[in-house]
């Protein structure tokens, strides 16, 4: 079993306090999340701004690992700090969602399920000293897919059975990437080698069960299909954000505990932020912001009236206070473009 006391107790064993831009952060002696704070308003230019530098690190962590290098685990552990010590998360995630990149490779991949997993982890009521190590988590897990060859990853069609096992073998080439960074980060390893796992046993690389695995892989693994779903893939067009929502609904019922399936959807929503949805006035727009005790009443820019004319000055209506109308379906947005 992983304790959390051990997580933090090996992250501020190994990070050391450096005066060098993006080198390192002390952790524990100096009451880290207490000093050095820049305050602020965290507006989209922080997040695309940081966005960029997220890139960068996730590019950086690619080129090491296709390189046989060791990863810099403390500038991941300090780009991380400083999403969480500066607020940066939901700006973050609103960026991801505005901004939305139809596409995009394993690196991009990794800062979407980060961002993902922060703002479920939030919604867990974790504090920032365990934000931090599900952050890394979530950064980190699938680094063993650099190592899969590019034929296969950019292959247009279904895998092969001995493609798909090959695909499968990166929670244990993760692991072993993450194993150059020494003993204090086994927890990384182990936590990293148990997100494909499922609470029912069914998933890999060990078929492991609830009671072997720990919610951090769980907050990630969930994140980590949502992801994957709403992005073009060689082999199939993106789904619809509401559609990956209710197939996730429909397939995860005993693989994820039942209270991280709950707060995915609260922060993550049925109806997510940047999403398109027809009313049943027959209006359409894009949802602006939820309601986590309205789940199915989104608040929305209305941008088409109710034969397809584009309004020329959108409105915006709350459909918690507005009982006689509702979502009747999600549209995708690809019929606004």
């Amino acid at each position: 079993m992983i304790r959390f006391s051990d997580i933090i107790d090996d992250i501020n064993l190994d990070v050391e306090d450096k005066d060098t831009e993006g080198a390192g952060m002390a952790l524990g002696k100096t009451d880290f999340w207490n000093t050095g704070r820049v305050e602020g308003r965290n507006t989209m230019e922080d997040a695309r701004a940081y966005y960029q530098n997220l890139l960068a690190l996730a590019d950086e962590v690619q080129r090491r690992v296709q390189g046989n290098e060791t990863i810099n685990i403390s500038s991941v552990i300090h780009q991380l700090r400083h999403i969480i010590e500066n607020d940066l998360i939901e700006s973050l995630y609103y960026y991801l969602i505005i901004e939305w990149n139809k596409d995009g490779g394993v690196a991009e991949h990794s800062i979407d399920v980060t961002i993902f997993s922060l703002m479920v982890g939030i919604g867990m009521g974790y504090d920032k000293s365990r934000l931090l190590p599900l952050a890394m988590v979530a950064f980190l897990h699938d680094v063993g897919m650099h190592k899969v060859p590019q034929e296969i990853l950019k292959k247009r069609g279904k895998l092969s059975d001995q493609e798909l096992k090959e695909v499968q073998k990166h929670p244990i080439q993760s692991a072993e990437i993450l194993s150059q960074l020494g003993d204090r980060f086994t927890w990384l390893v182990n936590l990293c080698l148990l997100v494909h796992e499922r609470a029912d046993g069914s998933g890999y690389p060990r078929g492991l069960k609830e009671g072997n695995t720990h919610n951090f892989a769980f907050i990630v693994g969930l994140v980590d299909i949502y992801s994957a779903m709403i992005k073009d893939r060689p082999y199939r067009n993106r789904i619809e954000k509401n559609n990956a929502m209710k197939s996730i609904l429909a397939s995860s019922k005993g693989k994820f505990p039942y209270k991280v399936i709950k707060v995915f959807l609260n922060q993550i929503s049925f109806f997510p932020v940047g999403s398109y949805v027809k009313l049943s006035n027959y209006s359409a727009g894009r949802v602006i912001s939820t309601n986590p005790n309205f789940p199915l009443k989104p608040t929305v820019e209305i941008l088409y009236d109710h034969i397809g004319n584009k309004l020329k000055r959108s409105k915006i209506i709350d459909l918690s206070q507005e009982p006689l109308i509702y979502v009747i379906e999600s549209i995708d947005e690809k019929e606004f473009i």
